[in-house]
């Protein structure tokens, strides 16, 4: 996965960096602006796999680091800020439909809600937005009144009074009661940062339509990266029906797949035509095992195509089949003849495909579709040893 970054001016004139993270074939239905409070942990592999989420459903998203960890000049976090960033999207991108605030993020997300336009749904994670939370995570800078330290399990940033006394007013209550617009509240009962009783008071003062889906064993922080991948494939599921998603500047290509990997090892996205996929290795092998791994993918399309041949067969000679199954696996031997097996050319690879076949039907038709199994297109492609050419393309 490939971010861009993106400079914009606060309204104090302070220039602030975020990334864009366009889907794999770059056809945009929508936009997201995702500011969250992960930028102090070790591994922030979840802030990729929410991105990952949303990009299969075609959605861009920028993501903003609300605390100011990652970010190369002193800042200050403030619900201003999420402003002055959908200006920017909407003079140089297209304004955000989807609002997305994690932790202290998620509460400036509900205050910036109403103040813009463009935004058709919201959606918290592990929102922090009662006063008494708030209190306890957050004390008055000794050196600097206008400020407030913040301390977020193992991580420390700052924030203005200002967006401290817009999350701790007492009309708090009425600001998420303004929200008309859907909203998504994700939380963790076993969040020991940030209490569920957060999430409660999000949802009893929200207008429908109102969500809510609990993130059982995850924490404040959702290390998990799996937890990031529910979480981002939730939101643009869910995003689908309320928010309107229209392509802008469809991609034209001759290309029948596109195949996308970042410096998350090894997680690969996979865009063919409209579907999307993700690849990877199992954890013994140094992935996340969040996918297939690509020999999978391989046998998948030659198990895919050979029940896909038996039942055109089938339907074309009205045979009463009931059910293919396909049982693939791959495998290297070496060859009983080779000198040096050592070498890797010493070595054969082998597909063993078993084919289950479920109906009334007779010895004599049961032996014919094993025999058209060996006639599905994927089946001859990996026979005829396929010539594979490689150009490299231009950015």
């Amino acid at each position: 996965m490939s971010s861009e970054k993106i400079i914009f001016k606060n309204k104090k004139g302070i220039e602030l960096e975020a990334e864009i993270c366009n889907p794999a074939d770059q056809i945009t239905h929508a936009y997201a602006l995702f500011s969250h409070c992960f930028s102090g942990m070790d591994d922030t592999s979840v802030i990729d796999s929410i991105k990952r989420g949303l990009n299969q459903k075609g959605i861009s998203v920028v993501t903003f680091d609300f605390t100011g960890i990652s970010h190369q000049n002193e800042y200050h976090a403030d619900h201003e800020d999420i402003l002055a960033l959908t200006d920017y999207m909407g003079e140089h991108l297209r304004s955000p439909q989807i609002l997305i605030g994690h932790s202290f993020a998620g509460a400036a997300c509900i205050v910036a809600a109403n103040r813009v336009a463009s935004i058709e749904a919201v959606v918290t994670i592990s929102a922090v937005i009662k006063s008494s939370h708030i209190k306890k995570l957050c004390t008055p800078d000794k050196e600097n009144t206008a400020l407030y330290n913040v301390t977020l399990g193992d991580n420390h940033f700052k924030m203005t009074s200002s967006f401290f006394n817009e999350i701790t007013h007492q009309n708090i209550k009425e600001i998420i009661h303004k929200i008309r617009i859907p909203l998504l509240i994700f939380h963790s009962p076993q969040d020991e940062i940030v209490d569920i009783t957060n999430a409660e008071k999000i949802y009893s003062n929200a207008f429908h339509p109102k969500s809510f889906i609990s993130l059982d064993y995850a924490n404040h922080f959702l290390s998990n990266p799996q937890n990031g991948y529910y979480v981002g494939n939730n939101i643009a599921t869910w995003s689908e029906r309320y928010v309107q998603m229209e392509p802008e500047d469809p991609l034209v290509t001759q290309h029948q797949t596109a195949v996308r990997i970042g410096t998350t090892k090894y997680v690969t996205e996979v865009k063919a035509g409209i579907h999307h996929q993700i690849a990877d290795e199992p954890i013994e092998d140094g992935g996340k095992d969040l996918g297939p791994n690509p020999y999978q993918f391989l046998l998948a399309g030659l198990g895919a195509c050979t029940a896909m041949t038996l039942r055109m067969y089938a339907d074309h000679k009205k045979l009463p089949l009931e059910e293919v199954t396909v049982h693939l696996n791959h495998e290297k031997e070496y060859l009983k003849d080779a000198e040096d097996t050592n070498k890797r050319t010493a070595k054969l690879d082998k597909l063993y495909r078993n084919i289950q076949i479920k109906g009334d039907l007779t010895e004599a038709q049961i032996k014919r579709l094993m025999e058209i199994a060996d006639k599905c297109p994927v089946h001859r492609t990996l026979e005829n040893n396929p010539i594979i050419i490689t150009n490299l393309l231009e950015e």
